[in-house]
């Protein structure tokens, strides 16, 4: 698999200040910092397949036609909404609860922001970059999702390599959304998201280890139409007029 070509620059507005922070940026990712000489993001993007933009108050990731970067759009109104979704109802509070699949830490910050402890992990290096900046330094309105942002512990890491180092019964509970290639598309909030994600989840192995590893539950989160409820024994809990659904394995059943 071929590296990407990806560097790090600027706003187009910067400072000498700014230069400096993203040069720290860059030594942090190991990419090479750029300097932005008031090109456009398309200009850049016909030298380089990748851009990590830093702004006075956010990174970006840029690449074809998508930005990444960290927001709490969907995450906020659900909580504002007092939308727990079932994820919270299948998870009593003050868990340990390991995310093995953060993406933007949607589902971290509700787990979080209802009490649990939550430990996320994700494998790719730009994404977990871009977002553990986001949970570490994004201003909220509300302290008690900032309070949820700020206690959450992340992990660059492939999430079997991390569980293959776990004891036996380390979380009591064990979530994962493999990110199937329809949950992308279907996603506005994984906009963004898509031209870094891994498709490839090793689902039969993965399980293996947390079976050993989670005390009382495995979840997934998956589209409707995914055949991983059936196929791998997980209660399906049906969710009308929504195209992802949960599914958990109870060991306390």
């Amino acid at each position: 698999m071929l590296t990407k070509n990806i560097i790090v620059t600027t706003s187009v507005k910067t400072s000498d200040e700014l230069i400096e922070i993203a040069k720290n940026h860059a030594l942090n990712l190991e990419l090479d910092f750029y300097y932005r000489n008031k090109k456009t993001i398309k200009e850049l993007l016909s030298s380089f397949d990748g851009l990590v933009v830093i702004y006075k108050n956010k990174i970006s990731y840029f690449e074809d036609n998508s930005e990444l970067f960290f927001h709490l759009d969907t995450t906020a109104l659900k909580l504002k909404n007092n939308d727990n979704e079932p994820l919270t109802e299948l998870i009593p509070q003050s868990s340990s609860v390991l995310d093995c699949t953060m993406g933007l830490a949607s589902d971290s910050i509700l787990l979080s922001y209802y009490g649990n402890k939550v430990t996320a992990l994700e494998k790719n290096k730009i994404i977990h970059y871009i977002v553990s900046d986001g949970l570490r330094n994004y201003i909220a309105s509300d302290n008690k999702i900032l309070s949820a942002m700020r206690s959450i512990t992340t992990h660059n890491i492939d999430c079997l390599e991390y569980l293959k180092k776990c004891e036996d019964n380390s979380f009591d509970i064990i979530y994962f959304d493999p990110m199937f290639s329809h949950n992308i598309k279907e996603s506005m909030n994984l906009s963004g998201i898509e031209t870094l994600a891994d498709y490839n989840f090793p689902t039969e192995v993965f399980l293996e280890e947390a079976r050993r590893v989670a005390k009382n539950k495995i979840i997934v989160k998956a589209h409707f139409r995914d055949n991983i409820f059936e196929k791998y024994n997980f209660k399906r809990i049906i969710r009308k007029n929504t195209k992802f659904h949960y599914g958990f394995i109870d060991f306390n059943d």
